[in-house]
Formats: structure tokens, sequence, C-alpha cells
């Protein structure tokens, strides 16, 4: 049995905590255990929540002063808005919490138990790791092909972390279904509209892509890309074996209004966000795609190590698969 080397990547939590010692003993923990931590207060929460949707979930003080009696009313709705997000409720009181307040927050622990939180943590947020050859691999090959179809902009890509969340980034997004010996799921990109046409007219893309393109051309533009990423991953994580009884895929493209998509799953996604920018006006607003792997129906590290550790390196050849 092969082992491979994983990374816990780091994950974003909604801080919601108004004790300043328990705050303190709270962002130490969050750096330890590799949580990025955003503190916010009770008025604060569910505008944050608007403007982050690529959270892991929300650590919450049961005696948060809020509009209700005490921070489980903020839990309430906190979970109606997103009830992907596990919430870590501290208790500060021994009341018996009712059956719905139990769903809301099924992760619970005292003051001081930071062992019972850290396992809690662990379980839920971090359910699933990715080895560390894996992430640089598909970072690799993603800014490649980024690279390939807009070659006249600047890539830069963000540190790789997980999310709960499933609330789309942008408008426009791409979905591809991804099968290997060691994984089954998809693999999503994701934009904004305007942001991908703006960049289309300062030029990212190559010679006479631009100006006034629908948004069928722009779909079609974020199709091809995930195809050309989709490419280079089977060239290089994925054998001919896997292959023997499957149908070739093609990108399924996604454009709608409530921006949630579920797969079913409540396993933490791989996020990697990708900037690109104009390297000759690099004050104007970069264009960022956002990149996920769902790894809902299979996921085997393990599998992958020796997947690793017995294929041939191939080379990305930069050409894109056409069906």
């Amino acid at each position: 049995m092969y082992m491979t080397e994983t990374t816990q990547l780091e994950a974003k939590v909604l801080l919601l905590e108004h004790d300043a010692a328990q705050f303190q003993v709270l962002n130490e923990f969050c750096r330890e255990v590799g949580l990025m931590a955003l503190p916010r207060s009770a008025a604060d929460a569910l505008a944050t929540l608007a403007q982050n949707k690529d959270l892991g979930g929300v650590l919450l003080a049961e005696d948060l002063p809020c509009d209700g009696p005490d921070g489980l009313h903020l839990a309430r709705a906190i979970h109606k808005l997103r009830p992907e997000l596990p919430i870590f409720l501290r208790r500060t009181t021994e009341r018996q919490l009712a059956p719905e307040e139990e769903v809301v927050v099924r992760h619970r622990w005292n003051t001081g138990d930071l062992a019972h939180l850290k396992a809690a943590v662990e379980y839920t947020i971090f359910s699933l790791r990715y080895p560390t050859s894996l992430v640089h691999g598909i970072v690799d090959l993603t800014r490649s092909a980024l690279g390939a179809m807009f070659p006249n902009a600047l890539v830069v890509s963000e540190s790789p972390y997980v999310v709960h969340d499933r609330i789309i980034h942008g408008e426009v997004s791409t979905l591809i279904a991804i099968e290997s010996t060691w994984c089954r799921g998809y693999m999503m990109l994701q934009t904004e509209e305007s942001a991908l046409r703006q960049g289309l007219i300062q030029g990212f893309s190559y010679a006479g892509i631009g100006g006034d393109l629908n948004f069928r051309e722009l779909n079609n533009m974020l199709g091809e890309t995930t195809n050309l990423i989709w490419g280079a991953f089977k060239n290089r994580y994925i054998p001919p074996q896997a292959f023997a009884n499957q149908q070739t895929q093609v990108p399924i493209v996604i454009n709608h209004e409530h921006k949630y998509i579920s797969f079913g799953s409540q396993d933490p996604q791989l996020c990697i966000r990708y900037q690109l920018s104009d390297p000759f006006r690099p004050g104007l607003p970069p264009l960022m795609i956002v990149q996920r792997f769902i790894f809902n129906l299979h996921w085997s590290p393990d599998e992958f190590a020796e997947f690793d550790a017995a294929a041939p390196t191939v080379s990305p050849t930069g050409e894109l698969d056409l069906f």
C-alpha cells in the first residue's frame, strides 16, 4: 500500500465571538488548525454571508448579543440562508436545546474544551485531505490552460482552500465530470459575466475576440477553457483503463438566477481562485475565475498515491479536445 503526503488546506470561517478572552483563544485556535477567521459582530454577520460565498463554517457564541434572546436566534437565521455551513456553538448555559435548535447547531462545545472543538472541526470541515502533489499539479495545469486561452493576460493563482458553501461565484459557470481510478466527481469554473466580457475587450484572449459579445459567446469561451483544463487533467491523472465503460464528457454550462448548486454531498470542496490581469494596465480590476473540484462520488488519496507512483510523466500538450 502506497501512502501519499496530504495537505490540510485552509478554510474560511465566520467568527462571531464577543468575549475578549474567548476571542483571543479562538483566534489562536484558528491559526493552529488551519482556519482563516473572519471576525464579525452579530449586526454584520448576515451581510458578511452575502459578501463571502466560499466559507467553511461558523464559530458562534451562545451568549452573543443580538436581536434575539441569545445567539441561537442568529444561528437560525444563518442556517436558513446557508444550511450547508456547519455551525460550531460555544455553550455558555446548561439549558436543553430544542430539537429544531439541535438541527441548526449540530456541533456544540463547552467553553475551554478546545479538544472537542478541534475534533468537530477536523471531522466536519477537513473531512477530506488532498495530496500535495495533486493540488500543485492541478494549479500548474490550470494556469497553463488559462495561459493558452488568455495568452495576453497575467495569470496568478491564490492559495488553494476548502469550502462548504454551495453558492456559485458570478453568473456563468461550467461543470464537467471527472473520473479516474481514484476519484469520481466534477470540476467547475465560475466567473462574473461582465468581468469576462471586460477581460476579452481588454484583449486577454486572441486577436478578434472581444467587443460586443453576447452571453452565448461568453459561455462558449468559458466552456472551451474548461475543456482544455479537463484534457490536461485527463492526460496527467486518468489512465486509459478508467474509460473502459465510459462515454466522452463535455462541459455543462450553468447560468441561473439563484446561484446555488448541490451535488448531494456534505464533503468539502477544493477551491482555487485565479486572477487574470492586464500586465500593461495593472490598475484595472482583474478577471477572477474560481475553480472547484467536487469529489462527491469517489475519493481515495491512497489510490491516488498508487496511481501517482506508477504513472509515467506526461507533458501537457496544450491541445484542445473538441467533441
